[in-house]
């Protein structure tokens, strides 16, 4: 897609071409899927058609918003992967960019997981939730249940080749469960992901502030020890930290203002379900999927 922006000058017409050349790769796919495959097989079609859906609507919006560089923040605001030789390091090889983010690949084995549908939401809660790992800080989207917060989190940590962990907070967690769970996430370099975290008793969640805070200006000064529960804990500096919150439902504590202050919070709203009908539909072979998903839905 870079390379078909920065031809724009000679051919003003290489995004549509490009744009053209994925519709036919879409339709390829779709007859793929309706033959008789191995289920792997099967699985890494369906990534693909999921992800080439996203590629078609990115292009289509560049094409709108008539994007000429790639410097334009319609192309900056998007995610996008770089491959470059490094001889020093090959882990080094796949960097990841996001606006003025930029993360190297982190090569966990993943396998074939469901891959998440990526919505206009989705990719503000990524540039959100990217800036604020940039930023050394933490991760909290909110908003009513059955709106993907969790699924963000661990689709975006399949974006980066992170371990994401997740963690389902109830009133059993206590502070030492809290620390042993930050201890093994600084040494492991995984992201942990509190589902509910509010949850917590809220005198739990004014200890834990201080612990999460601890870690956050480790990372920030580069060091390689923070002190956790009195002793010293190695840090690893992909770890990452994120929360997910259900506001104003019963039995929810909130959250003390200087726990707030640690996380940048992203306000996820109801996805849009006629794409995700669309690539549902896509994904099992039909060719008119963008027709169907508006009557589906």
């Amino acid at each position: 897609t870079e390379t078909a922006i920065c031809q724009l000058d000679k051919k003003p017409d290489a995004l549509s071409n490009y744009l053209e050349q994925l519709k036919v790769i879409l339709n390829l796919l779709a007859d793929q899927v309706l033959q008789d495959l191995p289920i792997d097989i099967r699985k890494k079609y369906e990534h693909l058609i999921t992800e080439l859906v996203h590629q078609r609507d990115v292009l289509r919006k560049l094409i709108k918003n008539n994007v000429t560089s790639v410097k334009s923040f319609a192309w900056l605001y998007e995610m996008r992967f770089y491959f470059t030789e490094n001889k020093e390091s090959v882990l080094k090889n796949l960097t990841i960019r996001m606006a003025n983010a930029t993360f190297h690949y982190g090569y966990e084995y993943l396998g074939i997981a469901e891959k998440l549908v990526q919505t206009p939401l989705t990719d503000r809660c990524y540039l959100a939730l990217t800036q604020a790992l940039e930023g050394r800080m933490g991760g909290s989207p909110f908003g009513p249940a059955g709106t993907g917060k969790t699924e963000t989190v661990k689709a975006l940590g399949g974006q980066l080749g992170q371990f994401v962990i997740v963690f389902c907070c109830d009133e059993a967690f206590d502070f030492q469960a809290m620390s042993r769970i930050f201890v093994g996430l600084c040494q492991c370099g995984a992201w942990g992901c509190f589902d509910e975290f509010n949850r917590l008793e809220e005198r739990i969640l004014s200890a834990v502030s201080q612990q999460i805070q601890t870690i956050q200006v480790a990372l920030k000064e580069n060091s390689n020890e923070v002190e956790i529960i009195g002793r010293p804990v190695r840090v690893n500096p992909d770890m990452g930290i994120f929360i997910t919150m259900n506001p104003g439902y019963a039995g929810r504590s909130n959250l003390p203002d200087n726990l707030k202050q640690l996380f940048r919070g992203i306000a996820m709203i109801s996805p849009d379900r006629e794409l995700i009908a669309q690539v549902m539909l896509y994904s099992q072979g039909f060719k008119t999927a963008e027709r169907l998903s508006g009557k589906i839905v």
